[in-house]
């Protein structure tokens, strides 16, 4: 039975209608380079005797790597010898100058009918009772037509909370759709926030009010209090500033290392599914890089299909949005092996039916081109899904949404942003054999 589709809230959904006006750029990658390495490299090459040197060179690079914990290489496999390094990427400044800045205001909407059950969550966290009626009060609450009603948390209260409360309090709120900030949170995912916003232009001051106010959401931490930040900045581009690097994201740029006398045609059968599927490409592209002097490695993304190729590390464009909505994860799988995709698979009706008719459920070990389905115990329905390319690696759009980038990401990062409420599986699907 194939899975129905759905897709978690989109970060920041009640900004993104601004954001639909905008042509995007491509995102500048930050990732640790090995300059001063190259150019030694480029030295010993250029003199005489380079020959001799060549294994002191190697011994060289393999600390430098070994050294760098951004850094990192695959298990070996078919698939060859993966060199992954962190990236993070922002949204671009275009669309960040565009969206209104949030209100410095910090406010919590809870439906009327969860009212009672919220002010119950805040005595479980510890909450004091003047702070929760303060909130509550008349005069205070605001409330509209739509039975929803609004709540005000005082700032020093709001800094003062343990992370434990924070926990508590914010995975309530996470349950209510209008909480953008809380049911998408800004997530961290195995870094400190100094290590995590360390290239991005914030002050050291905003990062580590950051660190005080996160809590944990599974084995990642989150931040939530966006408003509260935003108290901090001291002018208009500051705020927007800070905003950009809350869209930050962690990626993997990965390199095929291609050594002599590697095994070309085993890493070729591998990435062309042993079906031949772009074979004529990869092979003679491989091949030359192994047989090119100085050259040892080449960026995964030359493997992959066109398509895919195209999207990787970007933001969807304005012209995605002509058929009413964005490109999310179950389009990004599906439209995997297509030359152009296919728009229908917008329609998660007509999607759950290419599943049906074109793919087959595999349980593990995954091979390239399986596609990775979240299902939820309950339902069965899947809300996320990615492709699994080698190893740990898959390729994934974590959103259906502007602000969410075509990726590639461990998989087990992938998982603790899905899978942290213990209410999901993963369930594999392999393309049927034409």
């Amino acid at each position: 039975m194939a899975p129905s589709f759905t897709s978690p809230p989109p970060r920041f959904s009640r900004l993104l209608g601004l954001a639909y006006a905008l042509l995007l750029t491509l995102p500048l990658l930050q990732a640790e380079v090995l300059t001063d390495l190259n150019r030694i490299i480029q030295l010993q090459a250029s003199r005489p005797g380079a020959e001799a040197a060549g294994p002191d060179i190697s011994k060289m690079r393999e600390q430098a790597i070994a050294n760098n914990p951004q850094i990192f290489y695959a298990n070996p496999g078919p698939w060859g010898k993966l060199r992954c390094t962190f990236i993070y990427l922002e949204a671009p400044q275009a669309m960040v100058d565009a969206f209104p800045i949030p209100n410095s205001k910090t406010s919590w909407c809870v439906p009327s009918s969860d009212l009672t059950a919220f002010v119950e969550t805040l005595r479980t966290a510890e909450v004091p009772q003047e702070i929760v009626e303060q909130m509550t009060a008349s005069g205070s609450m605001v409330s509209d037509a739509l039975g929803l009603n609004y709540l005000f948390p005082p700032h020093p209260f709001l800094e003062a909370m343990s992370p434990r409360s924070r926990t508590v309090i914010y995975s309530k709120l996470a349950q209510y759709p209008n909480n953008e900030f809380y049911t998408d949170p800004v997530l961290i995912i195995g870094q400190s926030p100094q290590d995590w916003f360390r290239t991005s232009k914030m002050r050291p001051a905003l990062i580590d009010k950051i660190s005080k106010l996160t809590y944990s959401r599974g084995d990642t931490l989150a931040f939530s209090d966006v408003s509260l930040l935003l108290n901090d900045t001291t002018s208009e581009s500051e705020a927007r500033q800070a905003f950009k690097a809350l869209t930050r994201t962690r990626a993997l740029m990965v390199k095929v290392e291609v050594p002599p006398g590697s095994d070309i045609l085993g890493v070729v059968n591998y990435w062309s599914l042993g079906l031949g599927l772009r074979r004529k490409d990869v092979e003679p592209l491989l091949q030359s890089v192994q047989d090119t002097n100085g050259l040892e490695s080449l960026p995964l993304s030359h493997l992959l299909p066109p398509l895919a190729r195209k999207l990787i590390y970007t933001y969807p464009s304005l012209d995605m949005s002509r058929h009413g909505t964005i490109p999310d994860c179950h389009w990004t799988c599906l439209n995997f092996f297509n030359y152009e995709p296919h728009e229908y698979l917008l329609d998660s009706r007509l999607a759950t039916s290419a599943v049906l008719e074109r793919f087959a459920p595999v349980e593990p070990p995954y091979t390239y081109g399986d596609i990775l389905f979240f299902l939820s115990k309950d339902t069965g329905d899947a809300y996320h899904s990615c492709i699994y390319l080698a190893d740990n690696l898959v390729y994934t759009k974590n959103g259906r949404n502007l602000l969410a980038p075509w990726l590639i990401m461990r998989r087990e990062d992938v998982e603790k942003i899905y899978l942290y409420r213990g209410d999901g599986r993963i369930q594999g699907y392999r393309l049927k054999k034409q």
